[in-house]
C-alpha cells in the first residue's frame, strides 16, 4: 500500500496545491513502510490515528464542495483519496495494535 499512496502522490505533480496532497500521500506511504517493520510498529498507531481523524474531516469539508461529477470533478477525486487514505490510516491503527500484542 506505501507505493500505491507514493504513486498517489507522484500523479499530484502537476496540481497547482501539489505541495498539500503529496505531503498527505508521503505520510500515508511512510507510515505504511513503518508498519511493515515490527521494530517501528508501535509508533505508527497515534499518527495513523491522528491522520485518519484529519484525512475524515477534511474529506467531509470538501464534500460539501462538490458538484456530484464524481468522475470528472477535481474536488471530487480529491474527497476519494482522502477517504481511501483515511480508511488506510485506520486500517494501520488495527493491524499495528494487534500486532504489537504479540510481540
Amino acid at each position: 500500500m506505501g507505493l500505491i499512496f507514493c504513486w498517489f502522490a507522484s500523479l499530484q505533480l502537476n496540481d497547482l496545491d501539489a505541495w498539500l496532497w503529496i505531503t498527505a500521500y508521503g505520510l500515508v506511504a511512510i507510515l505504511s513502510g513503518v508498519a511493515v517493520l515490527p521494530s517501528t510498529r508501535r509508533f505508527v498507531r497515534l499518527p495513523a490515528r491522528s491522520l485518519a481523524v484529519v484525512f475524515t474531516f477534511w474529506g467531509l469539508w470538501l464534500l460539501g464542495q462538490t458538484s456530484g461529477r464524481w468522475w470528472d470533478g477535481e474536488i471530487e477525486r480529491e474527497v476519494g483519496g482522502l477517504f481511501i487514505s483515511a480508511l488506510w490510516c485506520l486500517t494501520l491503527d488495527i493491524i499495528s495494535s494487534r500486532m504489537s500484542r504479540f510481540e
